[in-house]
């Protein structure tokens, strides 16, 4: 058993000082169970730099398939909220939202009168769920790509996270546990359990079936992974060119161009800003009618493409090294060749 797996001594959080609750979620190796796995306490160190700092729990689930935050909420939304609470009094927040799209778990949530958190039903569309368009429909305030929203003050952790802040803080639990939606069924599941044995299935895919990713053998369940679901890839058909995911695309992306390139490895500089441009919602996915799993295309052509641009970046630099030290050699040789000149010019007297 490591240190994080240990149960420590609960904390009562409203009495104990901000950096003693910090230095728990740290100790507890919590991190983002929502998205990229980000450790959470230096999420809160980014936050506290700046003076105005709220914090944002995000409920929104958009994945298709999955429902594990909802039974999260609807189970143990109690600990939910006062998972928000520690947060809070930990960066000091002016103020605090739960973001839910169930109407039903919201009401449930406001009924328990729970402190001054202001709990928002918002629409359960693809991007809702992303973080800066969360932010703007809370709090109208823009977000640009270029800046994680902590370092404007806003605290974003999804629901399972809170979940985990206040398990470790208020009663030392460790996070050894998750709600996951395994093959359409939310059930709780160990950290670390095979993929493969949860599901009893080989043809899977880690998260949801649209934008999950395909599971490796031996594959097994991360704090990040919400959902399990069947790989639909192998039942994929020919596309057709229907176009139906260039209209589901939530951003208006040329999906099927973006597809088409991909699936012929091409490298197309001109098409990179939308690869980055696409946050990997999985609604083109959705929409396909022959199945195929463009999200794993378009990583694939985004990776390629990051990496043509990195080894021609690494290119462009040693090509500066070495005309750099060209230039320099030739300053040397030109100013040994000057000292050379100017000593056999001297009037010399031999001895």
């Amino acid at each position: 058993m490591t240190a994080k797996s240990r149960k420590s001594q609960p904390l009562d959080w409203k009495k104990e000082s901000p950096n003693i609750l910090l230095d728990r979620i740290r100790d507890a190796g919590i991190v983002g169970m929502g998205g990229a796995g980000f450790p959470t306490h230096l999420k809160f160190q980014a936050t506290l730099q700046s003076k105005n700092r709220i914090v944002v729990a995000n409920g929104v689930e958009t994945d298709p398939g999955v429902t594990a935050d909802k039974t999260l909420l609807r189970q143990n939304g109690m600990d939910v909220l006062e998972g928000v609470g520690i947060a809070a009094r930990t960066i000091d927040a002016s103020s605090c939202f739960l973001a839910v799209s169930d109407p039903v778990i919201a009401n449930q949530l406001r009924a328990s009168n729970y402190h001054d958190i202001d709990i928002v039903e918002v629409e359960a569309l693809y991007q809702n769920g992303e973080e800066r368009t969360l932010i703007e429909i809370l709090t109208s305030q823009k977000i640009a790509s270029n800046v994680y929203p902590a370092q404007c003050g806003i605290l974003v952790l999804n629901v399972a996270t809170l979940f985990a802040i206040c398990e470790a803080v208020r009663d030392g639990l460790p996070v050894t546990k998750r709600v996951a939606t395994v093959l359409g069924q939310d059930r709780w599941c160990e950290i670390g359990a095979s993929v493969s044995e949860l599901a009893k299935s080989r043809k899977l895919r880690v998260g949801s079936f649209a934008n999950g990713t395909p599971a490796t053998e031996g594959a097994t369940l991360k704090p990040v992974n919400n959902a399990i679901s069947i790989n639909r890839a192998d039942d994929a058909l020919a596309c057709i060119r229907c176009g139906w995911c260039d209209a589901a695309c939530p951003k208006s992306l040329p999906v099927e161009t973006l597809l088409n390139e991909a699936m012929r490895s091409l490298e197309s500089p001109a098409s990179m800003e939308y690869l980055n441009n696409c946050n990997d919602c999985g609604a083109c996915v959705v929409a396909c009618p022959s199945q195929i799993p463009i999200i794993d295309y378009i990583r694939e052509s985004r990776v390629r493409e990051n990496e043509s641009r990195l080894a021609q970046l690494k290119a462009n630099a040693a090509l500066e090294r070495f005309e750099s030290k060209q230039r320099r050699m030739v300053a040397s040789n030109r100013r040994t060749m000057d000292e050379r000149e100017r000593r056999m010019q001297q009037d010399h007297k031999w001895q």
